[in-house]
């Protein structure tokens, strides 16, 4: 889109009316791995009520939590078997009750989230769909005929294998496009849908601030079940573009909000990935389905690949062009969620910056490169304190199905074990299921017990307990960027200014300005082990960050050190 399209936009006067949510600084837990209160080694929800003083004090207003349903656990808490309980190994529904309420207290918003594309095999409704094959909860969920004594078609699940899982001795196959104890819902089916409606109203009768939407892009499905070329050796096909955003699905989703979410002022985040530019409005912002979407734009690029393990700054450019590019088309529509972690993904620290150079200004650096963009900033647990991956030299001592899935899809292309083991430890998303870091005391005060996940060794050194009273941590950076974030006298700009690239000619930097009637905000990013100058257009009115102890100005000059990240509002 060209930037004139976006300006356009504004002089016809599209602009946000002012909600609750759009001030928000978020946090996200993996409640498993977040603070046990009863040592039996798993995080619950009284581990959370616990910490609420330390979320208000860093200045978050809302917190998403991971699913605490009652579940299987085949999938970590995405395998729900009844959504409306608490799984006992989180505590319980009273608990919940209770942090709802404490939070509130503090002033800040809990997320639960909602994972309404499939349930656990282990859910009533699919249990009494296998018992009868002719009831009505067997139209739950999509249940198909075999063709020649194999599947319906050749889908592979997004875990790997086959989507579809057969019934018994039958030529019947059920659906999933996860594991196979992860039975995809029918949407077309109105009696579900109302059901789900139902569930959904309960919830946020409680107080809930709202949702995080797990894999929403999926419940619409091509029910056009022909065989596609296959394009691995084992004769499957991704299908994507048969269960991901299939058109259609917009009548789901608008139903979806006007049953439930438009019913209470809510904030709604949705899992959504690859939505084109000229579709964003009916995703996003006040007229769109969700409140908003996150920003996934960076989530394939790893400094340790081999792609880039050479040119990291090259890696740098490209993630400019496309965080500009996604602030573009977002703009006048509504506002992204910001992230560079989360519990699908390998810490940032190890994915964005090469070891050489990781040290406090390049973590510092990258939490606040696209803290500032428009949207809303989100930081996910252990971010704060520089959390970091946590390689094996084995693969039995990963948890996650998709690990394995990965590490199987390796092994049969005949690399050799070490080569797949390196591998692993780049891409897999367990390392930021680690237990968090809390204090150098055992297991780093997570648990008084053994934890369900090995503790990250380097937590003699990487704790919150350290960092707390220290003005030179990494904590106290992110307290400091987070207090600038949320200034009465900044704030209007951050939510509403534009975002405006600047100095795109100087390779490694990514900095930009926020612009919002006479304000303007210049933030700098220096991603090169190299200091740099650049020239000012402005005088500078005010430095309101700066993770070195000066500036260095010369007349219209200023010299950035290397790794140095400075906000500046401007004359």
């Amino acid at each position: 889109m060209a930037v004139s399209q976006v300006y356009l936009r504004y002089a016809m006067g599209i602009k946000m009316n002012k909600k609750w949510w759009h001030n928000t600084i978020g946090y996200q837990i993996y409640p498993k791995s977040f603070q046990d209160s009863n040592g039996d080694g798993i995080g619950d929800i009284k581990g959370i009520i616990q910490h609420l003083d330390y979320f208000k004090e860093l200045g978050i207003n809302v917190i998403w939590i991971c699913p605490v349903y009652k579940s299987p656990m085949v999938d970590h808490g995405y395998d729900i078997s009844d959504y409306e309980q608490i799984d006992p190994s989180f505590g319980s529904n009273e608990d919940l009750d209770e942090l709802i309420l404490e939070a509130d207290k503090r002033g800040i918003k809990i997320l639960m989230d909602l994972v309404v594309n499939h349930t656990s095999d282990q859910h009533e409704w699919f249990q009494k769909a296998m018992e009868d094959l002719h009831s009505k909860y067997a139209d739950y969920y999509i249940i198909k005929e075999g063709s020649k004594g194999e599947p319906p078609n050749n889908w592979r699940s997004i875990f790997g294998g086959s989507a579809w899982e057969r019934i018994g001795n039958t030529n019947k196959y059920y659906l999933h496009i996860f594991t196979k104890e992860q039975p995809d819902l029918n949407w077309e089916n109105k009696e579900l849908r109302e059901l789900l409606y139902d569930m959904v109203n309960r919830w946020l009768e409680k107080g809930l601030g709202g949702f995080r939407i797990d894999a929403i892009s999926h419940i619409k499905k091509d029910f056009n079940y022909k065989n596609l070329p296959a394009d691995g050796k084992d004769g499957l096909a991704s299908g994507w573009d048969h269960f991901s955003n299939v058109e259609g699905i917009e009548i789901f989703l608008k139903e979806l909000k006007e049953k439930t979410f438009n019913v209470y002022e809510c904030f709604t985040i949705g899992e959504v990935n690859d939505v084109k530019p000229e579709e964003l409005k009916r995703y996003l912002g006040e007229d769109g389905y969700f409140s908003s979407i996150f920003d996934f734009c960076h989530t394939n690029h790893r400094v340790r690949d081999k792609k880039w393990v050479n040119n990291p700054i090259e890696m740098v450019n490209e993630l400019r062009s496309l965080l500009f590019s996604k602030q573009e088309y977002a703009n006048g529509y509504g506002l992204l969620c910001n992230i560079i972690e989360n519990h699908d993904l390998p810490r940032a620290i190890d994915r964005f910056i090469p070891e050489k150079y990781i040290n406090y200004y390049s973590k510092t650096m990258l939490g606040a490169i696209n803290f500032f963009l428009k949207g809303i900033p989100f930081i996910y647990q252990g971010q704060e304190i520089g959390m970091r991956d946590y390689p094996k030299k084995k693969i039995e001592e990963f948890k996650d199905p998709t690990t394995y899935n990965n590490y199987y899809e390796h092994v049969s292309r005949g690399d050799l074990e070490e080569n797949v083991m390196g591998k692993i430890n780049i891409e897999t998303r367990e390392h930021s299921r680690t237990p968090m870091q809390w204090t150098d005391n055992k297991n780093a005060g997570f648990s008084e017990g053994i934890p369900w996940f090995e503790v990250n060794p380097n937590f003699k050194e990487i704790n919150v307990r350290k960092q707390y009273n220290d003005s030179k941590s990494l904590l106290a950076f992110y307290k400091k960027m987070i207090a600038v974030r949320k200034r009465k006298d900044l704030e209007e700009t951050f939510i509403n200014g534009e975002t405006v690239p600047k100095y795109m000619e100087s390779s490694g930097v990514i900095a930009y300005e926020r612009v919002r009637d006479n304000q303007r905000i210049l933030v700098i990013n220096n991603c090169n082990n190299a200091s740099i100058t650049l020239e000012l257009q402005e005088d500078i009115k005010d430095v309101l960050l700066n993770n070195y102890d000066q500036i260095m100005l010369d007349q219209s000059d200023i010299k950035i050190m290397p790794f140095q990240v400075v906000v500046m509002e401007m004359q």
